[in-house]
């Protein structure tokens, strides 16, 4: 059992499963805990290096008794000691797992489905992108990696917290992703008939676009597959045959979601991208 208020314990060895079974997550860095906060996650502890101390008390106190967190400092080393890793970001925290993934009622727009990614770096990379081309949720099929753990967490920079997501045990579950607008379902595909992003018929239909992504080895299930409605790839030059999926992922959203934002307004205006 982990006891968020005993600092020491409580981050030592950092195993994302025993954080799951006692229904928290860790928050690295101070970006991602501040997100965390915006996105109304409690947090229960902190650790910090003792610059930040101060600052990180007033964050407690600002919350409320009912919101507030403990607040513990140690220097680099010791944290480094603690924590397993050379850690370089300033703050830890640990904070209530979100209830439930599952939103009560799916909202509609494009959407992100993804199947057996595996790498929580890849996974949060991909989150990251969805929320800032404007994906409106995420579907996360068999053999993903968990999305909130810490790896996944800080890789999305915590868009894993703000975005829905849901979880679907496998094909039968697909045509959830179509989603209450009637999503086109296009598939990342190497396979003969796969159309560049620009011959994708976004125009003709009209309909907002759910992409799906599969393991960056041996990509999506063929049932998967043939069960879209579209296949499509990125088109690439010279002796490279592919992408990190989360690069594919990132120029397949941007040229799907945003030309359907030019020819139907589907995202809010006023959209900015930057690199963080």
């Amino acid at each position: 059992m982990i006891d968020p208020s005993d600092h020491f314990l409580a981050f030592a060895g950092l195993r994302d499963r025993d954080y799951a079974r006692a229904g928290l997550i860790v928050c690295e860095g101070r970006i991602v805990i501040q997100k965390a906060l915006d996105c109304g996650i409690r947090l229960r502890s902190l650790v910090c290096v003792p610059a930040d101390e101060e600052e990180w008390r007033g964050v407690s106190a600002s919350v409320g008794p009912s919101g507030g967190f403990s607040v513990a400092s140690m220097g680099r080393a010791e944290m480094a000691d603690l924590l397993g890793f050379s850690f370089h970001r300033g703050a830890m925290a640990l904070a209530d797992r979100p209830a439930s993934p599952v939103p009560a009622t799916a909202p509609a727009g494009h959407a992100l489905a993804l199947w057996n990614v595996t790498d929580p770096d890849n996974l949060g990379a991909l989150i990251r992108s969805a929320a800032a081309l404007g994906a409106s949720r995420i579907y996360l099929g068999p053999g993903c990696a968990d999305p909130y753990s810490r790896k996944a967490l800080r890789a999305s920079m915590a868009c894993a917290l703000g975005l829905p997501i849901v979880p679907l045990t496998g094909l039968e579950e697909l045509p959830l992703c179509r989603g209450p607008s009637g999503n086109l379902l296009v598939a990342a595909a190497l396979v003969p008939g796969a159309l560049e992003p620009r011959d994708v018929p976004t125009a003709a239909s009209g309909r907002p676009i759910t992409l799906l992504l599969g393991n960056e080895g041996w990509g999506l299930p063929a049932e998967i597959v043939a069960a879209c409605d579209e296949r499509v790839i990125v088109p690439m030059a010279g002796h490279v045959d592919s992408l990190n999926v989360g690069a594919a992922g990132a120029i397949l959203m941007w040229e799907l979601f945003r030309r359907q934002q030019r020819e139907y307004a589907l995202l809010p205006s006023g959209n900015d991208i930057r690199a963080r």
